[in-house]
């Protein structure tokens, strides 16, 4: 698998991987050589309970085969808080 683009997991780290999707377009064969490009999905923020707002992005691999044709989508959810959570 080849990569092209980056995730725009926003830096700052203290995140998590909330999901995790696949959308299987069509059944892989043997010898298909795949190429995954990276793009940034939806974003969002619900209110949470001791940190803040919680922001929720979403980070899409699209994975293509040697012809361009789509195989593979896989979407990731990440989430991290605005601020740090506390221990109270």
């Amino acid at each position: 698998i080849t990569k092209k683009g980056e995730s725009s997991g926003g830096g700052g780290g203290g995140g998590l991987h909330a999901e995790q999707h696949y959308v299987y377009h069509r059944q892989l064969k043997v010898g298909d050589v795949l190429t995954a490009e990276v793009k940034p999905g939806k974003s969002w923020e619900k209110e949470g309970r001791r940190g803040g707002k919680l922001l929720f992005s979403e980070t899409v691999t699209e994975y293509r085969d040697q012809n361009g044709e789509l195989v593979i989508t896989a979407t990731g959810v990440g989430v991290r808080t605005e601020k740090p959570a506390t221990s109270e």
